[in-house]
């Protein structure tokens, strides 16, 4: 009915007070009496439910604000009041309170779910400092400290181990099977548990920047960012508010003194004051957005705003790139083919020159060689995104990449024999051989793409780097809609670009990648999304959404709830906007009374409040089961 952006607790107190106003309004109005012994009677309920709110009234009168909410709230009940309508009058504020006691209860359950979250940041953390431990506040811990963790508890910060080796479990962050040994050397990140033994980690991040803080606020400040809609509904009513209320006023006024029926119009009037207040509307979808958000968070995705959720709720084109998304991002050596020399020796030049490089291919090939920092020395490494690396190695240029880096160095090599992703190795210009890797396909792509395409897909469209071979092969098992292979990654933001200069009209496109190499892409797209991207910090800044798990079924997952989010919008903003109007309408024509107008927008108020926690629901239900069924299909 009359509400706003609240920052009022749901409390039992408020229950408790909500129910005896409402039961002392029934029992005043079957309670036969008359005159100042009836007024005063409704000033029980009324003083019940609405004694705060006649005290905030003040407060906005006292400080000019002359369309505040409570004082117009009151200036209705008064009129109410005025005219004979106790009951009306009283009404006003009873379901005021029962308005604002939904909608703080609604907030209160997704208060819980972003509380969840919390418990994934431990508050303290224990400082190693001169052989002692000292518990600490784990907020003022700064950059470079040095703390010991055992064996059971949650990391609090992000770094670097330096003693212990261990297993960390990520999956209270990602929700997902991701546990992985570390070493000294290895990254941690917080949220994350450390299962097995006591390590000690230096701190690479104040705790306010490390990951699990980042998907906290996610969660918590989704409302910073409006969608289009919200910022469309707050212009609208802008102009709205102010009008209803100039028109009760002139409806308070002129009919009253031209047709002496003043009684009549005051009710007309306080009808048209309560339809003025649609702030329910704003927070409904607010209250819907954040929901969202913090469901999302809840299964390892973070939601950057409202408007990210509006945006991919409206994607009908999805693009990937294959690398780390449909597929695993570990690559495997499937054949080795030298030319004039000994596998060794070509496995041993191609690492030692991929050594720097973050490229998943290029870390197999490196671990595949056995080659160290310490083994050769390497000068000069330049790498050349899409295309490969050149290094200076033992006085002479080393080339190592695909088909394209060869053809640029006018390079002649030999096409591969057998399928897979092919690595050409040259030196100073003269051929030695090439590397067959392959990259499995990520477990569950092809029922995700296929959950896409039911929930509202209806292009989706592969970018690689790969030789159309490889690419083609994949992208036939995945039943990809468009592929385009042999990509630089500049070659592949013109293709989005292309891709959304060419979609269909109020819709958008969004694009999933690892944020490693595609960083540049992810911004460029309408939603950017960071794919199992819990230990790549870059990349959640840099994204629009991240997924911080693996499980790329989580990625339909997160396209329904803005989905139906987005629908529960929509529905909220049309009953709003329609039982406004009809109470407006119909009220200022006295085909309807002010009890009723007032008990009509309360029944809406509590649907727009429900109605986003019931999507929630919904869409958690639809998940278990199309789980399931992708889980049978694949036995």
């Amino acid at each position: 009915m009359l509400n706003k952006t609240l920052d009022r607790k749901f409390s039992a107190g408020d229950l408790v007070l909500a129910v005896l106003s409402l039961f002392a309004l029934i029992l005043v109005y079957f309670i036969p009496t008359r005159g100042l012994v009836r007024l005063l009677s409704f000033f029980v309920p009324f003083l019940l439910a609405g004694y705060s709110y006649l005290f905030e009234a003040f407060q906005e009168a006292f400080m000019g604000i002359v369309l505040g909410r409570e004082l117009i709230v009151t200036a209705a009940s008064v009129l109410a009041f005025t005219s004979g309508s106790y009951f009306g009058g009283a009404a006003i504020m009873v379901f005021l309170k029962i308005c604002d006691l939904t909608v703080s209860f609604a907030e209160s359950l997704q208060n819980e779910q972003v509380s969840e979250l919390y418990a994934l940041r431990p508050e303290t953390a224990d400082v190693v400092n001169l052989g002692m431990l000292t518990e600490t506040n784990a907020r003022d811990i700064p950059i470079g400290t040095l703390i010991e963790l055992d064996a059971g508890k949650t990391i609090p910060i992000d770094g670097i181990v330096e003693e212990g080796t261990s297993v960390v479990d990520a999956s209270p962050l990602t929700h997902a099977n991701t546990s992985s040994p570390v070493v000294p050397g290895s990254r941690v990140f917080s949220g994350c548990v450390n299962v097995s033994a006591p390590i000690r980690i230096r701190t690479t991040a104040l705790q306010s920047d490390s990951v699990c803080s980042t998907v906290i606020r996610a969660a918590e400040n989704s409302w910073m960012h409006k969608s289009a809609l919200e910022r469309l509904l707050q212009k609208v009513l802008s102009y709205v508010s102010p009008a209803l209320i100039a028109a009760a006023i002139l409806i308070a006024l002129i009919p009253s003194l031209v047709t002496g029926e003043w009684r009549d119009y005051l009710l007309r009037a306080a009808i048209l004051l309560t339809a003025s207040q649609s702030y329910s509307v704003i927070q409904s979808v607010k209250l819907a957005f954040d929901c969202a958000a913090a469901h999302a968070a809840g299964f390892g995705v973070v939601f950057k705003g409202h408007g990210t959720i509006e945006a991919l709720s409206k994607a009908e084109t999805m693009v990937f790139d294959k690398t780390g998304t449909v597929t695993e991002g570990r690559f495997q050596i499937k054949e080795v083919f030298p030319s004039g020399v000994s596998e060794e020796y070509l496995l041993f030049l191609a690492g030692a020159a991929e050594l720097h490089s973050r490229h998943p291919l290029a870390q197999a090939i490196v671990a595949a060689s056995g080659a160290a920092a310490s083994d050769v020395e390497v000068l000069d490494v330049e790498e050349t995104p899409g295309r490969g690396v050149c290094a200076f190695i033992g006085g002479r240029n080393v080339y190592v990449g695909n088909a394209a880096m060869m053809e640029d160095h006018d390079i002649k090599f030999r096409n591969p024999s057998i399928p897979g992703t092919a690595i050409h190795v040259a030196v100073d210009n003269h051929y030695i051989g090439h590397i067959i890797v392959e990259d499995a396909l990520r477990m569950g792509a092809f029922d995700a793409i296929e959950e896409l395409r039911i929930a509202g897909v209806k292009d989706s469209v592969m970018l690689t780097g790969d030789v159309h071979s490889s690419a083609r092969r994949i992208a036939s098992s995945l039943n990809f809609d468009m592929i385009k292979a042999e990509l630089s990654p500049e070659e592949k933001c013109r293709a989005v670009e292309y891709l959304m200069n060419n979609r269909n009209a109020n819709t958008t496109l969004a694009f999933v990648g690892d944020g490693v190499c595609d960083a540049d892409v992810i911004r460029l797209a309408t939603v950017g999304i960071a794919f199992d991207c819990f230990d790549k910090p870059d990349a959640i800044n840099a994204a629009d959404v991240a997924i911080l798990g693996g499980e790329i079924r989580t990625l339909p997952r997160g396209y329904r709830l803005a989905k139906l989010c987005s629908l529960a919008v929509l529905e909220n903003s049309i009953v709003c906007g329609a039982v406004n109007f009809a109470c407006a309408f119909f009220g200022v024509l006295g085909y309807i009374g002010l009890p009723f107008a007032v008990l009509l927008q309360t029944a809406a108020v509590i649907l727009e409040v429900f109605n986003p926690v019931r999507v929630l629901y919904l869409e958690e239900e639809q998940s278990n089961r199309l789980m399931k069924k992708g889980r049978r299909k694949h036995e």
